[in-house]
């Protein structure tokens, strides 16, 4: 599924086909049609790779790594980082699958947006347990900020895409201003200054 996840990332999910990735693979097309029978299982097995993939690398370590307004910066800098490093060998995948069929009917547009509702709903749950735990205002609504949050990160990943070689860097400290406004007393003003200052924070913390 790592060629699948790889055509589709750099060319969009309908230029993932049996008999394209049977080519690439060296495989009879024929033995790889009996294993998944339509282009809509082999692009369905392909978004459910794509989660599994996104899951290792941002939602499994950002829940490992921390609690309340730490985990939602980590769940925000994992994704930055997830861009920063390629790791789907072309474009983010998920923002390719969901303006290519989230508006349409069937099983790919439940899919891709079975997705999305997880990333949002990860980043709200964050939100929730760092106001539980009084680290973020109790009065925010979680998941009108999640969305925010969102939409800050494609925003700066579309910058990014064009041609602006800063903009992930900014978008990191564009969190650390929404963050400084989300977070109440007693959390320093100053642990939000850079992201320098917001990782020493942290570590004093712990």
């Amino acid at each position: 599924m790592a060629r699948a996840l790889k055509i589709s990332a750099q060319e969009g999910l309908a230029a993932l086909t049996i008999g394209r990735l049977a080519k690439e693979l060296q495989l009879s097309k024929s033995g790889l049609f009996a294993h998944f029978h339509s282009k809509q299982a082999l692009e369905l097995a392909t978004i459910a790779k794509a989660e599994e993939f996104f899951a290792d690398a941002v939602l499994r370590p950002a829940q490992a790594s921390g609690d309340g307004i730490e985990r939602l910066w980590n769940l925000c800098d994992l994704w930055l980082l997830h861009i920063e490093r390629h790791e789907f060998s072309g474009s983010y995948f998920f923002t390719g699958a969901f303006f290519e069929h989230a508006d349409q009917p069937g099983p790919l547009s439940k899919a891709v947006k079975s997705a999305a509702h997880e990333w949002i709903n990860a980043l709200r749950k964050a939100i929730e347990a760092g106001q539980e735990q009084g680290e973020i205002d109790p009065d925010a609504e979680a998941k009108q900020v999640a969305s925010e949050l969102n939409a800050r990160l494609v925003g700066a990943y579309w910058e990014y895409l064009l041609g602006g070689g800063n903009s992930l860097r900014e978008a990191r400290t564009t969190l650390l201003g929404r963050l400084r406004e989300l977070a109440p007393a007693p959390t320093p003003a100053s642990a939000f200054e850079s992201v320098g200052a917001w990782k020493k924070y942290l570590e004093k913390k712990r």
